[in-house]
């Protein structure tokens, strides 16, 4: 399945993404904070009842910690709000200048905070933007289907933010509402 090069099919393909992704592999894998010490006798058992109940299904699984999609050494508010750039497909000069624009637009709405999601390993200037950005590589054969994969999950971790393509970037006259209205 190709990627989409126009920001028009963007939303179709993240839904259909998402609604392919392996949830139980987002839950079986999901970050939990290390305890501070040995838990107590009572405590270990209550857990060993509560995974037994689990696989056997009498009890649901616990809600998923939630996605902070900013980064801890730069500062963003409390009530900032994602919003994901999709970049597939795109040159490393293209892709370069797109960011640029968003990064100036970001300045004009400060409550944002930009995902880029790419295939293209330019982590020099990624990391100078202060953005979160989901590399997806694409790999050659056994770990071919990795990309897919990854493509999936990132779309269903993200169902509930705002999406762009990375070419709306390129616009003229772009303005950060107009994006998210989109």
């Amino acid at each position: 399945m190709n990627l989409p090069g126009e920001e028009d099919n963007l939303p179709q393909h993240l839904a259909q993404w998402a609604s392919e992704a392996d949830v139980d592999l987002a839950r079986r894998y999901a970050l939990r904070p290390l305890p501070s010490k040995r838990p107590s006798l009572y405590r270990r058992l209550r857990k060993a009842l509560g995974l037994k109940l689990r696989e056997l299904g009498l009890r649901r699984a616990p809600p998923l910690e939630p996605w902070l999609p900013g980064l801890n050494h730069v500062a963003y508010s409390d009530g900032a709000r994602p919003i994901v750039i999709w970049a597939f497909g795109m040159d490393r000069d293209t892709l370069r200048a797109a960011c640029r624009n968003f990064k100036m637009l970001q300045a004009s709405a400060p409550g944002i905070v930009p995902v880029l999601v790419t295939d293209v390993a330019d982590f020099a200037f990624f990391s100078r933007l202060g953005w979160l950005v989901e590399y997806v590589p694409t790999l050659s054969a056994p770990a071919g289907g990795y990309a897919d994969r990854k493509r999936r999950y990132l779309a269903w971790r993200y169902r509930d933010t705002p999406a762009v393509h990375a070419s709306a970037g390129l616009r003229d006259h772009l303005r950060m509402e107009d994006l998210l209205l989109d």
